[in-house]
């Protein structure tokens, strides 16, 4: 058998990794990208077995390329032949036919691909196989297998391929000598089936694991959820927990102030209502007292009024005699018969001025000069018939306490009274004795 050497199968064996990243499958544990926790894991993703028949397409299409313009193409290689001789005629070829007869090859040219191999020269002599030969081929590959005591149709006679066209790939750069993968040997479609297979099951295998890895992020991503949520309830109970203490609190505060405020409340009123109460009795008391002292005043007053009047009486009475004695010496001045004769000051209703006059007192008036030397020039004539009262100071004009030998006289004809006093007390006794005899009482 022919060793055939494909550009596939100089990749590593990390590349299926990078092909199944090609086509979207990474590790989920590098993505960064936190996606929403749900309750049940994500749906897989349908296969797309396309993609793997594509490939697997690919890779043989490259092979048989590689295959038909190289140099293994024109004779079998010695282990193909003594294999043969062995173990007996090649798989796909007629028992009959002999170890040295041509190999013939089932291929298909989907179409060309690129390949890092040489290209052969023109002059080589290899002939490429058209559509139509491989399709012969493969007829007669299929009547050796169906019929293998047929006679095998004769073989076409062999030409020399046309020059190969396939673009090479210079526009690569060069690698390092230890990062350069080592060349391995073409193998066998079985054993590229097989790893097919093998990368499939890799694949489900991660698929698995991924699905594994995506159930466990969405357990712990929605254990996380729950620690959250459990984290912010439990917070929650503790704030509320917290603000009904504080509204207990401010409660007993509030409550506490207003029992504070209600105990002063009362002891203000209460201390209100004893002050009240000490003033009501307090003027009570005084209301007593002062009772107690008008009856006194009273009584004293009825008893002074007695005594006065008892006194007024005896006064009157001395004084009335006083008058018979002074009419008895009766003189005659000016031809007027006067009865007495003197200075007196005199102030006029409510003037303030106090005036010094000079009087004469008879049967009819009291007549007031300036001097005695102006006689016949009467300042002031006083009718002893509108005289009404002599009053004492005590008598309601206190304001004549402090003036010495003072008495007050009232008239009857509307004219304020007017107060006067003498230089001596025995000139006032006689002044008002004459006057209270002579007046009309």
């Amino acid at each position: 058998m022919p060793v055939t050497i494909s550009p596939s199968k100089l990749r590593s064996k990390f590349d299926i990794k990078a092909l199944l990243c090609k086509h979207g499958v990474t590790n989920l544990r590098r993505r960064k990208t936190i996606r929403e926790v749900e309750d049940d894991p994500p749906p897989l993703p349908p296969k797309d077995e396309t993609k793997a028949r594509r490939r697997y397409i690919e890779s043989w299409q490259q092979l048989y390329t590689a295959f038909e313009i190289s140099q293994l193409a024109r004779a079998p290689s010695p282990d193909s032949l003594a294999s043969t001789s062995h173990e007996g005629a090649p798989k796909g070829l007629h028992p009959s036919q002999s170890p040295q007869s041509t190999a013939v090859f089932l291929t298909r040219q989907l179409r060309p691909s690129q390949s890092n191999l040489t290209a052969n020269n023109p002059g080589s002599g290899l002939q490429r196989e058209t559509p139509v030969s491989l399709s012969s081929r493969a007829g007669v590959r299929g009547q050796a297998h169906a019929y293998p005591h047929a006679q095998a149709p004769p073989t076409p006679p062999h030409t020399q391929p046309a020059p190969s066209r396939i673009p090479m790939a210079t526009h690569r750069l060069p690698l390092a000598r230890g990062r350069v993968p080592e060349r391995r040997i073409a193998s066998t479609p079985d054993e590229i089936e097989l790893r097919r297979r093998e990368a499939l099951k890799a694949k489900e295998r991660e698929e698995e694991q991924a699905r594994h890895e995506e159930a466990q992020r969405q357990a712990r991503l929605k254990q996380q959820k729950e620690e959250v949520l459990r984290r912010y309830a439990e917070e929650e109970r503790l704030r509320k927990a917290a603000l009904e203490q504080q509204l207990r609190r401010v409660a007993e505060e509030r409550k506490r102030k207003e029992e504070a405020e209600r105990e002063a409340e009362d002891l203000i009123r209460l201390s209100i209502a004893e002050r009240r109460r000490a003033e009501r009795e307090r003027r009570v008391e005084e209301t007593r007292k002062l009772q107690a002292w008008r009856n006194e005043q009273t009584k004293r007053a009825q008893e002074m009024s007695g005594k006065r009047e008892e006194m007024r009486r005896r006064v009157l009475g001395e004084r009335r005699a006083l008058a018979q004695r002074l009419k008895a010496t009766v003189r005659s001045e000016g031809g007027r018969q006067v009865h007495m004769s003197g200075w007196v000051t005199v102030q006029a209703g409510q003037g303030t001025v106090w005036k010094r006059r000079y009087y004469q007192l008879d049967d009819d008036a009291l007549i007031l000069f300036k001097n005695p030397e102006e006689l016949s020039l009467p300042l002031e004539t006083v009718a002893l018939a509108t005289i009404r009262h002599i009053r004492e100071w005590q008598e309601g004009y206190e304001e004549l306490e402090g003036v010495s030998h003072s008495f007050a006289v009232e008239f009857g004809d509307g004219r304020e009274a007017w107060s006067m006093f003498a230089d001596s007390a025995q000139d006032k006794e006689y002044l008002v004795a004459l006057l209270s005899q002579n007046a009309s009482m």
